[in-house]
């Protein structure tokens, strides 16, 4: 199999009270992405939770069933114990495959801190970094995970690039369009998926606007109705292939065989060249000469 339809879950989050209708709403959208025929199937950072640590739920088990059930690989996202730090939690995201097996997680590595994670009693918890880069290893090719504002560090998509990931999934969390950071964070993703010859895609979790503004620490801004703008998109190394700020599932297919064709060409100056971006480049790397940035 070389050709993969990824699906990106975008949908409303709910917190509090409403929290564990997330786990359901996500079933549900496992059991379209099946329809939609989708082979992986993204959410959102920590989606569908749980977001503190008073309000603790299992979503492994049902996440696992309704991926075995439906056909669809999973990327979810979760919060896990810290292991040797009893009371902390590491962000997660999860890799069931399409029979509901386990195949991987990444915990996020960056940044060392708490970051944003006490900043909210929606979303509430001592997080503590992790200290690994995995790719996890699907029955088509390999998959690797970099979450949030890590897509600001090259350095954790280079890694697994190298570690040899053909797609890398950057599920975010809370206010990036709020923020004003929408574009500068697909530029990021995008860019990404071209200095890595790796397929990106990206999402983040939507809420009903009311709960934006509760959770800014500013004034809120002009009223708005319905739900915060969302910020999908799926990236080639050679264009976009999908974006959406709408929610719903969002899909494109992933010819890995290309990806695998740009890694192992060397550019030659054709005119019009057979690629819209330069191939063989991470073959150029020079390792010897990183020593400052491997060293500062």
């Amino acid at each position: 199999m070389t050709t993969v339809r990824l699906g990106l879950a975008q949908t409303i989050t709910h917190f509090g009270a409403r929290e564990r209708e997330n786990l359901d709403n996500a079933v549900r959208l496992i059991a379209q992405a099946g329809a939609l025929g989708v082979d992986l199937l993204a959410f959102a950072e920590n989606y569908p939770g749980p977001f503190t640590e008073a309000n603790r739920y299992d979503v492994a088990e049902a996440m696992a069933t309704a991926a075995g059930e439906h056909g669809v690989a999973v990327a979810y996202g979760t919060s896990l114990p810290a292991p040797d730090r009893p009371g902390s939690y590491n962000i997660a995201t999860v890799v069931v495959d399409e029979r509901g097996q386990y195949r991987g997680e990444y915990r996020r590595t960056h940044p060392v801190g708490p970051y944003i994670y006490r900043d909210t009693p929606e979303w509430n918890f001592d997080y503590v970094a992790a200290d690994e880069f995995p790719v996890i290893e699907m029955s088509w090719g390999t998959l690797a995970v970099s979450i949030c504002s890590e897509v600001h560090l090259p350095e954790v998509s280079r890694i697994l690039a190298l570690k040899g990931a053909e797609v890398c999934l950057f599920p975010s969390g809370l206010l990036i369009d709020e923020l004003g950071y929408t574009d500068n964070w697909r530029t990021l993703v995008r860019a990404r998926a071209i200095e890595n010859h790796m397929y990106t895609a990206t999402l983040v979790n939507l809420m009903d606007t009311a709960m934006s503004d509760q959770l800014s620490s500013g004034e809120p801004g002009p009223r708005r109705n319905g739900i915060s703008r969302g910020i999908g998109m799926i990236a080639a190394p050679e264009r976009v292939l999908a974006q959406s700020e709408s929610p719903g599932i969002l899909t494109a297919d992933l010819d890995l065989e290309r990806i695998r064709y740009l890694r192992g060409t060397d550019e030659e100056l054709l005119v019009p060249a057979p690629y819209q971006t330069i191939p063989g480049h991470l073959k150029w790397r020079r390792p010897r000469l990183y020593g400052p940035l491997r060293d500062s």
